[in-house]
C-alpha cells in the first residue's frame, strides 16, 4: 500500500503545484497580451497534465480510503468521519468547479470569450486554487489522527 501513498502524494504535488505555478503567473504577468500568449501556449497542455494527475489523487484516494476504512467512518459523528467527511465534499466540489474550467478552456481555446466564459474560468481558477489548500489541510487533519 505504500506504493498507492506515494502515487497519491506524488500527484497532490503535481496537482497543487502546477496550480500555483499558474495562479503566480496571473498575478505577477499583469500584462494581457503576455498572459493570453502564456496561457495559450501552455493551456492545452497544462488542461491534459493537470487532468491525469487529478485522476490519479482521486483514484489513489479511493483506494486508500477502503485501505483505511474510511468510507464507514464518513459521518459517523467522529472526529476522524468529520475530517473525511469534509474532504470528500470538497474533491466532490473541486472535480466540478475543474470539469467546469476545462470545458471553457478547451471550448474557447484560441477564441475570444464571452463575459460570462471569463467569469466561469476565471471563478473556477480561484475555486480550484482555494479548493486545494483547504483539501491539503483537511488531508493533515486526517493524516494526523491515523
Amino acid at each position: 500500500m505504500h506504493i498507492i501513498l506515494y502515487l497519491h502524494i506524488l500527484a497532490a504535488c503535481a496537482w497543487i503545484g502546477g496550480g500555483l505555478l499558474l495562479f503566480g503567473l496571473g498575478i505577477f504577468i499583469r500584462e494581457k497580451e503576455i498572459q493570453e500568449r502564456i496561457y495559450g501556449a501552455i493551456g492545452p497542455f497544462y488542461g491534459y497534465f493537470e487532468s491525469v494527475w487529478l485522476l490519479i489523487l482521486i483514484t489513489t484516494g479511493f483506494v486508500l480510503a477502503g485501505q483505511y476504512n474510511l468510507f464507514q467512518v464518513s459521518g459517523d459523528g467522529s472526529e476522524l468521519g468529520s475530517w473525511v467527511h469534509r474532504k470528500m465534499v470538497l474533491v466532490g466540489l473541486i472535480s466540478l468547479a475543474t470539469l467546469v474550467h476545462l470545458y471553457i478552456a478547451f471550448a474557447t481555446h484560441g477564441k475570444k470569450r464571452t463575459r460570462m466564459e471569463t467569469l466561469l474560468s476565471r471563478g473556477g481558477s480561484l475555486s480550484i486554487f482555494l479548493l486545494n489548500l483547504a483539501i491539503l489541510a483537511v488531508a493533515i487533519q486526517i493524516r494526523t489522527i491515523l
